[in-house]
């Protein structure tokens, strides 16, 4: 919600909550027939707030608040003591807060909705780590920032192919989820981690040098190692290949190259290594 829209919410809510008082003192007598329709105008602003700020808790002390002003300046009036005004008010009560629970419930349902969809669209549903597509989207942002060291390493599971073609492509997502859990727990919270596509993996290490980014890369590869895979009772080896270049002022697609060529490389090299590019 951009910032004008909210100020005319703004507007429109102080409107309607001066409005009804304003009716009640001045025309009151004229108006007496309408009284409930006239209290109803409170809903606009309720509504609003909802539309703002779709949170129980602020939906429901709103609705109190409007709740009290209104009951206040009744009573004053002494409207309550005749007994078909009253069971009017309590009816109209009911039929407001009716509605407002009803718009209260569809606004926070579609809200959640909404940020189910935002998330879905950036997180890879089989291992819960971040998409290529936030990947592109993070990269714009960080590099806009000027965050310096910033290290970017890639991860490719050894023979990943053999793995499917010899166990199963289950097998091959098993293995995927694996890897997924061990990167998760040897990140930082600063950093982030992606699946680049298919077996291969991306880190955004900022404000890391290449000596922590290689320590990092190294930790990830030998947990890999030392911790096994096993899947339906069988030991099914697996290895990682990583590359890892630093940030130098060049533009994204170059920066990914270098460390796609420190990966050709370690893959080239024998794999199950970490291989820094050497500029």
């Amino acid at each position: 919600m951009s910032r004008k829209q909210k100020y005319i919410y703004w507007i429109i809510m102080v409107i309607f909550s001066a409005l009804p008082i304003m009716i009640d003192y001045s025309l009151k007598e004229k108006y007496e027939r309408f009284s409930v329709f006239i209290w109803s105008l409170f809903l606009v602003p309720n509504i609003l707030i909802i539309i703002m700020h779709p949170k129980w808790k602020i939906i429901i002390g709103s609705a109190a608040f409007f709740s009290f002003l209104k009951y206040s300046i009744v009573i004053s009036d002494g409207v309550l003591n005749d007994n078909l005004e009253r069971i009017l008010l309590i009816a109209g009560s009911f039929v407001n807060g009716s509605i407002l629970i009803t718009v209260s419930y569809f606004r926070i349902r579609y809200n959640k909705v909404l940020e189910d969809f935002k998330r879905l669209a950036v997180i890879d549903t089989l291992t819960g780590l971040y998409n290529r597509r936030y990947f592109d989207l993070y990269m714009e942002k960080i590099i806009q920032k000027n965050i310096s060291p910033l290290t970017l390493i890639m991860l490719d599971i050894d023979h990943f192919k053999l793995i499917n073609d010899n166990n199963g492509h289950q097998c091959g997502d098993e293995a995927l989820k694996h890897i997924s859990e061990i990167i998760k727990s040897n990140v930082r919270s600063t950093d982030v981690y992606v699946r680049y596509g298919g077996e291969e993996f991306a880190i955004i290490l900022p404000n890391t040098n290449l000596d922590e980014g290689r320590k990092l890369a190294e930790s990830i590869r030998k947990s890999v190692v030392e911790e096994g895979f096993t899947y339906k009772g069988k030991h099914i080896h697996l290895s990682i290949s990583i590359g890892a270049a630093l940030y130098s002022g060049e533009n994204v697609e170059d920066w990914i190259e270098q460390v796609d060529q420190a990966l050709y490389k370690a893959k080239e090299n024998g794999r199950n290594q970490v291989v820094i590019f050497e500029r």
